[in-house]
C-alpha cells in the first residue's frame, strides 16, 4: 500500500499543524507524537455536540495528575483516512495558537510516520499486523 502524505504548516513557532475534518468541518491538529492520547479542547467539542463517553487519567505537562473527559468524534478524516468514532481526551488548549487538539500516539502507532520539514508533510504508512 502507499503511504499517504498529508500536507500541513509550520506555524511560527515551529510547531506542526494538520488539517483533519471532525464530524465534517474543518480544524488543525498540532501533530505530537510525545502526546500518548489525541486531544480535543473542550470548547470546540461543545461547538461540535460530542458525546461524553467516559474519561482519562494524565499527566498534564508531566507532572499534574488530571482526569478528562473522552468524547466521540463520529468521523475523522485526515487526507484519505478516514476513522468512525474515534475517540479523543478533552484537553484546554489556547485557541490563540490556532490548533484545537493534539494528533497523539493513540492514533499514530498504527502508522510509521515520518515528517518532511522541507515540504511540511505527513507521511503515513500502515504498519503490518
Amino acid at each position: 500500500m502507499s503511504p499517504w502524505r498529508i500536507s500541513g504548516q509550520f506555524q511560527s513557532d515551529g510547531l506542526f499543524a494538520i488539517p483533519v475534518r471532525l464530524n465534517d468541518r474543518v480544524f488543525r491538529l498540532l501533530f505530537d507524537p510525545g502526546a500518548a492520547f489525541s486531544s480535543i479542547a473542550p470548547n470546540v467539542a461543545a461547538l461540535l455536540k460530542l458525546s461524553v463517553v467516559g474519561s482519562q487519567s494524565l499527566l498534564q505537562g508531566g507532572y499534574h495528575p488530571v482526569t478528562c473527559p473522552v468524547y466521540l468524534i463520529n468521523s475523522f478524516q485526515m487526507g484519505f483516512i478516514r476513522r468512525l468514532n474515534m475517540r479523543m481526551v478533552g484537553m484546554s488548549i489556547d485557541l490563540r495558537l490556532n490548533f484545537i487538539g493534539f494528533l497523539g500516539m493513540d492514533f499514530l502507532r498504527q502508522y510509521r510516520f515520518t515528517l518532511e520539514t522541507d515540504t511540511a508533510t505527513l507521511i503515513l504508512r500502515p504498519l503490518r499486523k
